[in-house]
């Protein structure tokens, strides 16, 4: 089963101990909840299913997809909001990652993944004309069509985006950067 972390470990935690903050609430792990928790908080892992998986999954510390692909990763983060975080080491970041850590900072609201790939598809880099709050109408509405704003259309037409892959990666390079955390 393939998985990914939601939520951040809180600075009193050890390996055995773990306690994460997610959605304002605060869960306490132990041995193998823990240790599943940790091998999904920087990237994908692929782990049985279990008693525990599902327990994780119930308290919405993990997404879950039965199978492994590029499809599946994506539909995973879909179900994912994507916060960045300041980070107190300045690491110099790809420029493409750059720009989507622009979009999840400045945007003036909260860019689903779909999204930021609609973004990469059409090669809209982040300019300040849509940045900030003052401009997200214009950004939606360069996003959102009226064909694309209902059922989730988008999320289903970026499945098959040329870029759907390429953003999932930059997610997970900040992710693994400690520049993103997943709720």
């Amino acid at each position: 089963m393939l998985y990914i972390s939601k939520g951040t470990v809180m600075p009193n935690s050890t390996e055995q101990l773990l306690f994460i903050t997610h959605c304002g609430k605060v869960f306490t792990l132990t041995e193998l909840e823990a240790a599943i928790w940790l091998d999904g908080s920087r990237d994908f892992s692929m782990t049985p299913y279990s008693r525990e998986v599902e327990h994780l999954r119930r308290m919405g510390l993990i997404e879950t997809e039965g199978n492994d692909s590029p499809l599946f990763r994506y539909r995973i983060l879909t179900r994912c909001i994507c916060y960045p975080v300041e980070s107190y080491t300045r690491i110099p970041l790809r420029w493409q990652a750059s720009a989507v850590l622009t979009w999840l900072e400045k945007a003036g609201l909260r860019l689903s993944v779909a999204e930021l790939v609609y973004l990469a598809e059409h090669r809209i880099a982040p300019a300040k004309s849509l940045l900030g709050v003052e401009n997200r109408h214009k950004l939606v509405s360069l996003i959102y069509m009226t064909n694309s704003i209902q059922d989730n259309l988008l999320e289903q037409q970026m499945e098959n985006a040329a870029y759907r892959d390429h953003v999932v990666n930059m997610l997970l390079y900040l992710l693994r950067c400690k520049r993103l955390v997943l709720v």
